[in-house]
């Protein structure tokens, strides 16, 4: 997986969503921050959004964004039947609609790919993460209401075997500018996920550890369906009640956790794994923890529409964040 932080959400296909919808009016730059979909009993619905660059940005329908200087806001008003339909109340928010089976609304969605959003506690980020551009990842939407409720819909080219997105939940430590690892005294994590069961599926479920920048990535993964990690087989380890090989590469760039067993929820001492890398050399009290994720490193979705979902999802730590 790799980071991008800069977060597009897409907005121009909302217009689809609404009924009679009127000219564009501009408005004041300054504005609040998006929320929660509007009702759908609502008898008159207002879209609104920021114009950058020629695209539409920062898109709620309950209240104005605050547009980035220089970008002008935007808001079409129209009016939707009292009791909208499933797909027309997700695409309010999302160019691609997510499976009927889930919620018929969320707080937020994006199909772009660097789609990124905070959530309400102000501690955990959703992030679409198409990051593998130079590959030419098919399309996918996130949508989420908090860390512990979220989905991502997927479509990803059959017979693939390459990683070419990672949906995640994330934290950031302090500002992204991470702490060494000597000021962390525990770090534990719990997940409830639950991926796609569709022929040619190559994903699996997993945390996604950075260190210095990007230049040390620890991985662990949960739920694994077809794919491998890079470098070789070093150790096994037993820590919370499972069994984990470690992989590393020959530059000990990058080391993978991968648990014997499937398991679509669970919990982990993730700061154990991290004491136990540093005992074998691989880390050092100085390294700089900066982020940690948990999501779905998918390469192939058979070539169809797929859902991944998390319903549960805690992540505890001193520092916290």
């Amino acid at each position: 997986m790799r980071k991008h932080r800069y977060a597009w959400a897409a907005g121009a296909i909302l217009l689809a969503a609404l009924s009679g919808c009127g000219a564009a009016q501009t408005a004041s730059s300054k504005g609040a921050s998006p929320a929660a979909a509007a009702s759908p009993a609502a008898s008159g619905v207002t879209v609104y959004g920021c114009i950058s660059g020629g695209r539409i940005i920062d898109v709620s329908v309950t209240k104005a964004p605050a547009c980035p200087a220089g970008d002008t806001r935007v808001q079409w008003t129209g009016q939707v039947s009292a009791a909208p339909s499933k797909a027309a109340s997700r695409a309010v928010a999302s160019t691609t609609a997510p499976s009927a089976a889930t919620p018929a609304s969320w707080a937020w969605c994006s199909s772009d790919r660097s789609g990124e959003q905070t959530m309400p506690n102000s501690r955990f980020d959703l992030f679409n993460n198409e990051w593998n551009t130079s590959a030419n990842p098919g399309p996918q939407t996130i949508c989420g209401n908090s860390e512990s409720n979220w989905e991502v819909t997927s479509n990803q080219r059959a017979g693939n075997t390459e990683v070419l997105t990672f949906p995640s939940v994330q934290v950031n430590y302090n500002s992204q500018n991470g702490y060494a690892l000597s000021r962390f005294s525990s770090m534990t994590s719990s997940w409830a996920e639950k991926m796609p069961s569709v022929s040619g599926l190559d994903a699996e479920a997993a945390y996604d550890i950075w260190l210095n920048d990007l230049n040390k990535e620890v991985m662990v993964w949960v739920d694994n369906r077809g794919q491998t990690p890079a470098g070789s087989k070093v150790a096994t380890y037993s820590v919370s009640g499972a069994t984990w090989d470690l992989y590393v590469t020959g530059d000990n760039s990058y080391m993978a956790f991968v648990r014997e067993g499937n398991a679509d929820s669970g919990s982990v001492d993730l700061f154990t794994l991290l004491k136990d890398l540093q005992g074998r050399g691989l880390l050092s009290s100085s390294d700089n923890l900066w982020q940690v994720n948990f999501g779905f490193e998918i390469c192939s979705t058979g070539g169809r529409q797929a859902s991944f979902s998390v319903t549960d999802y805690s992540l505890n730590s001193t520092p916290s964040s």
